[in-house]
Order: C-alpha cells, then sequence, then structure tokens
C-alpha cells in the first residue's frame, strides 16, 4: 500500500511540475496573445495578419524546446527582485556587466528572458532583412512566447511559486487553471492599437518585467483573500474569488503582452528596412 501511494505521489508531482514549468500562461494562453498580436500591428504590416495561424500554432514551442534543450529553461524567467540593483532602483540592464558583477553561473540561474528576448529580436530583424520567411515567422513566434513571459508576474519574481509565503503552487494555480477557466473574457477583453515603435529595445523589456514585477504583490494577496474565504485552494469558490481580484489586471497583461509583442515585431521589421510581405520567400 506504502509502495503504490509513493508511486502515485512521484506521479502527481511530475504533473504538477510539468504544468508549472511546461507552459507558462498555459499553452492556450501563450497561443491567444500571439493570435491576438497581429491586431496591434500597425496598417503599413497589415499584410503580415497573415501569419496570425502560424504565430498561434507555434506560440508554446520553446516550452516544448525544454525538453531537450537544456539552456532553455533559463530564458523563461528572471528573478529580478533578487538583484540589489532593482531594488534600488537601477537595474544593470547589460548582461556582461551583471555577469561581471554577479557571475555568469548566478545570472543563469536568476534568469535570462530579457536577453533572451533581446537576442531573439535581433535575430529576427536579420530575418527581415535576408526576406526569410520561414525563419522570420518561426522567430516571431518565439519572440512572442518570451514577451508573454515577460509579462507573468510568477516570471519574474523570487517567490515564484509560494515557496517563499507558505503559497506553494500558486505559479500554476493562477496561470493555468484559473487562467484557462477564463479565457473567453480574456479574448473579448483585447483592445488593439496600432503598437509604436521601440527606439530602446532592452529598456523596454525591462520595463514590461518592472511593470509584472509590481503586480505579484496583488496575486499573492488574492491568494491568499481566496483561501481564507473559501477555505481551499482547490475549490470553485477560491477559483472564483481568484479571478474577482486578479482578473483585470490579468487582461492588462495579456493586452500589454500582445501590444508589446506587436510593438517589438514592427520594430524589427522597420529596423529591416520594411520589407514587403510579397518578398519574403
Amino acid at each position: 500500500m506504502k509502495k503504490n501511494s509513493a508511486i502515485e505521489y512521484v506521479i502527481l508531482f511530475i504533473i504538477i511540475f510539468s504544468a508549472q514549468t511546461v507552459f507558462p500562461w498555459g499553452a492556450e494562453g501563450h497561443k491567444m496573445i500571439n493570435k491576438m498580436s497581429v491586431d496591434f500591428f500597425p496598417p503599413e504590416m497589415k499584410a503580415f495578419k497573415k501569419w496570425q495561424d502560424y504565430l498561434s500554432e507555434h506560440a508554446p514551442d520553446p516550452d516544448t524546446r525544454k525538453e531537450f534543450d537544456k539552456t532553455e529553461a533559463p530564458k523563461h524567467f528572471i528573478d529580478i527582485d533578487f538583484y540589489k540593483e532593482f531594488l534600488a532602483g537601477k537595474m544593470i540592464e547589460n548582461e556582461d556587466s551583471l555577469i561581471a558583477e554577479y557571475g555568469k553561473t548566478e545570472v543563469v540561474k536568476t534568469g535570462i528572458l530579457p536577453w533572451a528576448t533581446l537576442e531573439t529580436f535581433k535575430e529576427l530583424t536579420k530575418a527581415f532583412k535576408e526576406h526569410n520567411k520561414d525563419e522570420a515567422q518561426k522567430l516571431a513566434a518565439d519572440l512572442g512566447h518570451y514577451v508573454a513571459d515577460g509579462h507573468q508576474p510568477m516570471h519574474t519574481v523570487l517567490n515564484y511559486n509560494g515557496q517563499l509565503t507558505d503559497q506553494k503552487g500558486v505559479h500554476a494555480r493562477y496561470e493555468i487553471t484559473m487562467v484557462d477557466a477564463h479565457l473567453k473574457e480574456l479574448e473579448d477583453s483585447f483592445q488593439p492599437v496600432p503598437a509604436p515603435f521601440i527606439k530602446e529595445p532592452l529598456n523596454f523589456i525591462f520595463n514590461y518585467i518592472s511593470n509584472s514585477n509590481s503586480v505579484c504583490g496583488i496575486l499573492f494577496e488574492a491568494d491568499n483573500f481566496a483561501f481564507k474565504e473559501s477555505g481551499s485552494r482547490r475549490s470553485n469558490e477560491y477559483y472564483r474569488l481568484m479571478w474577482f481580484r486578479t482578473g483585470y489586471i490579468t487582461e492588462v497583461q495579456f493586452n500589454s503582452a500582445a501590444e508589446d509583442f506587436a510593438s517589438l515585431v514592427y520594430t524589427a521589421w522597420v529596423n529591416a528596412g520594411r520589407p514587403s510581405f510579397g518578398k519574403m520567400k
């Protein structure tokens, strides 16, 4: 009996671990953000809206790569409040400078999401310049994933799973179970506007990550409130109250992720010389 219980526990752990680490925002959340992003493309990129299905379908690809690429996982988060500079309001944004201060091992361990996003943006610019449609689509889908991760508050904080505040499991409760139950409301909440050109992409990336980090307190407070009122962290009543307290900010994060992703795609396209859709081969 004990042996069977142990096996069941291991299986349960694997399921929970996979839910928390393989599909941030949930696969459906990532697909939605990439799908809706094309509605934020400026009029001059209207033709590129035809990429919508591809961007949506391949939004989860970077998570899938975690299964066979050991370098992939750190690209999906940054526990930015680990750094004393961030807490003092003067974050070191240059990766080499941060490594010089903390060492590469520590920086990678803490997450390299901003620089993975920037590198993907640069590669997308190159693909646009080369009129390489297949590569540009692939990189754009990846870029959307990383931008979305940067808008998921739990991907920007040391207490990423509530493990420091006796709220373990809040990561998956929020970004998967709750979000997946409200996909229709989230999709209806999008309010597309033409995405702007970004003059300083790395600073732009750090700004939205900083904003995401500032939202974490709301999520942790909502989790405790829903638990206190419902007496559970699994019940329908818990999730109803969790959405009641966090639905608005989640809609904001989804909208911001789609717009910011579109801004970076637009900026890459402009920096590449505005290649026409017809020239992409």
